[in-house]
């Protein structure tokens, strides 16, 4: 997790920092001063490091779940010298780590036993439930799984099993939160309950403050709102950016239950046809049965030639499938599935 997580869950004040680098927060198992690592790899690899030695981990806690994989990810390539550091006890040197290795070199000891479970389970991430068998207490792991991030579900459920719980952090923002997880098993609904004032924009009409909807109880379910938010920080109607679906209300309070959908204008104009983020991510993931389930992707304009097209650059969790090749004409037609592309379907990659 970030420092700035642990400041709000610890009360940890800027001020505090030079105290609260020498310990290790309640429930944690790397200390402290491994949040003030800013190279990603090194500040994730330390988070492992602390946590392979530790065969008592029942949670993951990651604020998304591509954060998660790529933490898995950097273990599968370091396995051998992480094993070797937590026989010996010595602290690597990654990169970004100098500053803070005076606080974490009298926290990692050496555990040699623990260092020879890890190697009889071996590095076996192809396998189903490989993390089951390396932390066995393992009951959960946390991570915002939600809008186009859904794409990494496949590769956490591969990596921990069928029994451990994937769980969302929340519908969460830096400028608030702005709702709790509703329902546990689904990893995109969430019941607003922010302490600020949240306002609903209809994504649908012209984008002036008379189309706000507050309370939101008035409107249909199924109607898609920008969320605008009002804190006690000092923003007022301040447009998060963020799309949601509204599912329903919740019985007891009538609050808004909803549905993280995608950032609003992120959009790629293609041949006079306006593609959003939502359009083109369930495009890609409508071939995911025969390309390969997906790890992650990126979309581009391809203008290599005088007809542009859309491009998907795509890591998948095995090797392409047999006739990947002929999958862009089942992209093509879920791209002009959408209502931006029916507006202009001549205009698309055919």
């Amino acid at each position: 997790m970030s420092s700035g997580s642990i400041r709000m869950q610890n009360g940890i004040d800027v001020e505090k920092d030079a105290w609260a680098l020498q310990y290790t927060a309640p429930r944690a198992t790397s200390p402290i001063a491994v949040s003030f690592i800013s190279k990603y790899r090194s500040f994730l690899l330390m988070h492992a490091l602390f946590a392979l030695a530790d065969t008592k981990v029942e949670t993951i806690n990651t604020l998304f779940g591509t954060i998660f994989i790529d933490m898995i990810r950097y273990v599968e390539e370091e396995w051998d010298n992480l094993l070797k550091y937590i026989e010996t006890g010595e602290l690597p040197d990654w990169e970004g780590t100098d500053h803070v290795r005076q606080w974490l070199v009298p926290k990692f000891h050496a555990a040699p036993e623990r260092a020879a479970e890890l190697r009889a389970v071996g590095r076996a991430a192809q396998e189903p439930g490989w993390l089951a068998r390396v932390w066995p207490m393992l009951k959960v792991v946390i991570g915002i799984a939600s809008g186009v991030y859904a794409a990494v579900i496949p590769k956490m459920r591969h990596y921990v099993g069928p029994d451990v719980q994937l769980r969302s952090l929340g519908f969460t923002a830096s400028e608030a939160y702005i709702g709790t997880v509703y329902d546990p098993e689904n990893l995109n609904l969430y019941k607003v309950a922010s302490d600020d004032v949240v306002e609903y924009l209809d994504v649908s009409k012209e984008e002036v403050a008379a189309n706000l909807l507050a309370p939101v109880m008035a409107s249909p379910a199924g109607g898609k709102y920008e969320v605008v938010l009002t804190n006690r920080d000092g923003m007022w109607r301040y447009r998060l950016g963020d799309v949601i679906e509204i599912e329903g209300f919740d019985p007891n309070d009538g609050a808004p239950v909803v549905r993280y959908v995608e950032r609003r204008n992120v959009a790629l104009r293609l041949g006079g046809a306006m593609l959003s983020e939502e359009h083109l991510a369930k495009a890609i993931l409508a071939v995911q049965d025969k390309l390969g389930p997906l790890i992650e992707f990126t979309v581009v304009i391809d203008d290599r030639n005088i007809t542009r097209r859309v491009g998907y650059l795509v890591e998948t969790q095995r090797e392409l499938g047999a006739f990947s090749f002929a999958h862009p004409v089942t992209i093509i037609t879920q791209l002009n599935k959408g209502p931006e592309a029916d507006e202009a379907p001549d205009k698309l990659l055919h």
